[in-house]
This record gives structure tokens, C-alpha cells and sequence, in this order.
């Protein structure tokens, strides 16, 4: 009844728009996309005496191509979009202990070589400006936690990008399959603030080849309040929000310390938190900071769960130097369990994030970490950009294991979306130095790479024999 009578509010609400949108002339925007990316992986070796260790070197080919059109009327628009996805050469032996690589994380998803699919990208209305402030968008759609508000602030908004958009829920949007979310989105805009609620269920994807499923056994529901810089806190965006994550899909993995195979998932988690971002100048440059932090109560499984996360982070720019460097470092701190087997789980739950945002060598996840974290960008030219970082990666409790992963990939079988192995009672992970460049050869044509090389600490041989992992690839992107 409530749902019937909130649906008839908003459809009354957007009479107006659907009459004014019948004398505008349609605008049709087709766009083309494609992605074509070469990774090579030499992971840590697996220890000789396991039954059947897998091969830790691997390379493949992997091209995703996006077709779609956009449809705009006054106040209405519309997108469709289907998109196709084909590898070459995924390693079907990389597997022990665990997947290593993401070209045998594929592979372990889908037991082909030449994985494909081509699927539903994309199939959202929205209508614009009801009532003057009010957005509605319905349908398959992109969903980016942390985004829901551009602040107009060139320095804020690329901290956004790299450090708090899909920390806790996004598009999984490197791995070729990605995710997208069928539900319904809300905004409300005045001048100050934007109040976002959205209702979801993910689709598969990620890693997995069927995708574009929707997975009906994950229910995602957010609210999001974001003030303008300066509406707060000078200088400054201000955000809060709370997600409620629902899980009981029918796949057998746990991954806790706990582990062994169970029916279902058994997942219900809430989390409460906020971040703000602020720039300013400040001498010869451009100083920024962000603060980003939440707690989570709920339920895992037959435990209670309760822990937390924090993120602090500044940086400095010389816009007017040659290369313009900007200087950023930070600490992140997300909770473990430090008493397995007791009544309450206390690991950080990441829910659905986009982990290469955070976790570039794909190594560990939002889970059970403490990451100190220095990097360096430069732009040697208008059209190249050079990103170099560093991190001493360990865990917060050495009681728990060591995650990999970025959320739900599918909605049955017997793969959660983490990975966990033993800590061995250690807590130091491993350091990874990584670079990456990106060279915009046209407004139409880019081209990037990443190499990374993390060290084997104590936890990683606990499970593995020698280090260093290398990871690298070459990407090659065209739009239109």
C-alpha cells in the first residue's frame, strides 16, 4: 500500500516533466567505447609440496567493447547499452593455493579459456527536475559510492576519484565484466545540500562471465546527505551516509576465520559513517586533506557484527612547477577480528566496493587492514600523467587472515567474492611499489600501463614459498 502510494506521488509529481518533455524535440547521442588490455602476472610462488601447485605465471587478453545510445527530451532521458566482453589465453592452471592472478580468477569463474559474454550493460530512465528539485532514475544503472555529488572543486573532486568514490559500494568498473545495480535512485538538490536514497540489487559480474544476472539474493539500500564546499565546513564537502547490505545468496564459500562450506549466505550489515574533503591554497601551492570513517553493526552468519574504518589522508601540489608534482600520503585502518569463534565478528566489511581504487596490485582487499600509503603524480606533459605510490601493507589483526576481492560475483555456486588465507599468528603483509601512466594520444584515443611489485612478508609465506609478485598491463582505450 505504502509502495503503491509512493510510486503514484512520484508519477503524479512528473506530469509536468512528461508534458513539457511531449514538446521538446528528442536529442539521440550513440557512443562507442572499447577497452583492449594485455596483463601479465608472476604471483607468489606456491610452495613446492603442495599435491598440485599452481603456475604463478601467466599472461592473457582481454577486450570489453560498450555500444549504446542516450536519449534526451527536456527533462527526460533514457540509456541503453549492451556490451561485449571476450578474453584470449586465460591461464587454466593457475589455481593453488587459491587463484593467482586475476587471469585465474577468470578462468576459476568461468572454466574457459576464451571466456565471453555479451549482456545488458545499461537500461535506465530518469526523470529530471520534478518539482524543481527533485531526480528520479529507474532501471539498470552505474551507482558510485562517495560520487553522489560533484563538488564543482577541480582538487576535491580528484581526491574523491581516487580515494573515497566506490569504497563501499561501486561498479567494479576495472575488471572487464563489471557490476551494474537494477533498482531505483532518488536525489533532492537545493543549493547547500543533496540528499541521495537508492534501493539496488547488484548484477553479477566482476570476474564472473554470466553477466548482467541480476542477484536477487543481495539487496543494497543507501541514504546520502552532501553539502557543497562551503556549506558546512569552508572550503570543504562534507558527506554522511548509511548503507544496509542484505546477503543470502545461495553460494557456499565463507570467508571468516571460521570458514568450512555453508547453504547460503547469512548477511545483514549496516554502516554508518561520512567523509569530508577540503583544498585550499596555501603558500607556493595547494594543500588537500580527507578524512573518511565508519562503523558497521549487524549480523554475520550466527555472530554479531561490530567494527569500523578509518581513513586520513593529505596532500601538496606545485601547480606552477615543472611537472606540476602533487605529494599525498595516508593511513587507512580497517578493523579485524581479533577472537575468531566467538560470539561477535569483527571484520571490516567492504560490502561492494571497487578495490583497484585502493588496492591497485589487487593483492588484498578493504578487509582487515592497515595500509600506510606514500604516492607521487606528475604531469610531464598536458597529455601524460605519472603515478607512482607506495605502501606498507599489514594486517590489523593478526589473529584474522588476509582478504582479496571486491564483493558479490554471482548469485549461486560456491564463490562469495572474498578470499581468505591464513595469517600464521604474523601481521606483516607485504610493500608494494607500483607505477602507472596514462597517455591521452587524442580526445578520442588513450593508452595506459601499470607495473607493481610486492614483496612476500610473513603472512604471504605463511601460504606461498618466495616472493616478489609482478603485476603489469598495457591498456589501449577508444571512444566516441
Amino acid at each position: 500500500m505504502l509502495a503503491g502510494l509512493s510510486a503514484g506521488a512520484v508519477l503524479g509529481a512528473a506530469a509536468p516533466v512528461i508534458a513539457q518533455a511531449g514538446t521538446t524535440p528528442p536529442v539521440v547521442e550513440p557512443f562507442v567505447r572499447n577497452w583492449t588490455r594485455v596483463e601479465a602476472w608472476r604471483y607468489f610462488e606456491p610452495p613446492p609440496e603442495l599435491p598440485a601447485p599452481g603456475d604463478p605465471t601467466t599472461a592473457h587478453v582481454g577486450n570489453r567493447l560498450l555500444a549504446g545510445v542516450r536519449l534526451r527530451r527536456g527533462a527526460l532521458d533514457g540509456t541503453l547499452a549492451l556490451q561485449y566482453v571476450q578474453f584470449g589465453g586465460l591461464p587454466t592452471g593457475a589455481i593453488g593455493p587459491g587463484a593467482l592472478g586475476t587471469g585465474a580468477l577468470y578462468f576459476d569463474h568461468s572454466g574457459d579459456a576464451s571466456s565471453r559474454q555479451v549482456y545488458l550493460k545499461a537500461a535506465h530512465a530518469a526523470f529530471r527536475r520534478i518539482g524543481g528539485r527533485l531526480d528520479v532514475q529507474i532501471g539498470r544503472m552505474p551507482y558510485t559510492s562517495g560520487a553522489e555529488r560533484a563538488s564543482g572543486v577541480p582538487k576535491i573532486e580528484a581526491v574523491k576519484r581516487q580515494r573515497i568514490d566506490s569504497r563501499l559500494v561501486g561498479e567494479f568498473e576495472w575488471s572487464l565484466y563489471q557490476r551494474a545495480y537494477d533498482g531505483v535512485r532518488a536525489d533532492w538538490k537545493s543549493d547547500a545540500l543533496q540528499i541521495t536514497a537508492t534501493a539496488f540489487q547488484p548484477t553479477q559480474g566482476g570476474f564472473e562471465d554470466a553477466a548482467g544476472v541480476s542477484m536477487s539474493g543481495v539487496r543494497v539500500f543507501s541514504g546520502v546527505v552532501t553539502t557543497r564546499p562551503g556549506g558546512i565546513v569552508p572550503r570543504s564537502e562534507l558527506q554522511v551516509f548509511i548503507h544496509r547490505y542484505h546477503d543470502e545468496r545461495e553460494v557456499s564459500q565463507r570467508p571468516d576465520s571460521i570458514g568450512g562450506s555453508v547453504r547460503a549466505a547469512e548477511v545483514g550489515i549496516t554502516t554508518i559513517g561520512g567523509h569530508i574533503v577540503g583544498a585550499r591554497r596555501a603558500g607556493a601551492g595547494e594543500l588537500d586533506a580527507m578524512l573518511w570513517t565508519a562503523g558497521q553493526f549487524g549480523s554475520w552468519y550466527e555472530q554479531d557484527h561490530r567494527a569500523f574504518g578509518v581513513v586520513a589522508e593529505a596532500g601538496y601540489q606545485w601547480p606552477e612547477a615543472a611537472w606540476s608534482p602533487w605529494l599525498r600520503g595516508g593511513v587507512t585502518w580497517l578493523s579485524g577480528d581479533d577472537a575468531p569463534g566467538d560470539e561477535t565478528h569483527g571484520t571490516f566489511f567492504p560490502m561492494l566496493p571497487t578495490v583497484r581504487r585502493f588496492s591497485q596490485s589487487t593483492l588484498y582487499s578493504l578487509a582487515n587492514l592497515r595500509d600506510v600509503m606514500a604516492q607521487v603524480m606528475m604531469r610531464p606533459r598536458s597529455d601524460v600523467s605519472v603515478r607512482v605510490d607506495v605502501h606498507l601493507v599489514s594486517l590489523a589483526s593478526r589473529m584474522d587472515g588476509w582478504y582479496a576481492g571486491s564483493g558479490a560475483t554471482q548469485e549461486s555456486g560456491r564463490i562469495f567474492g572474498y578470499t581468505l588465507r591464513p595469517s600464521g599468528g604474523q601481521s606483516r603483509l607485504m610493500e608494494v611499489v607500483e607505477g602507472s601512466a596514462d597517455w591521452r594520444v587524442s580526445p578520442h584515443w588513450s593508452v595506459n600501463g601499470y607495473v607493481g611489485v610486492a614483496s612476500s612478508g610473513p603472512v604471504v609465506r605463511t601460504s606461498f614459498a618466495v616472493g616478489p609478485a609482478v603485476f603489469a598491463y598495457v591498456e589501449n582505450v577508444l571512444q566516441f
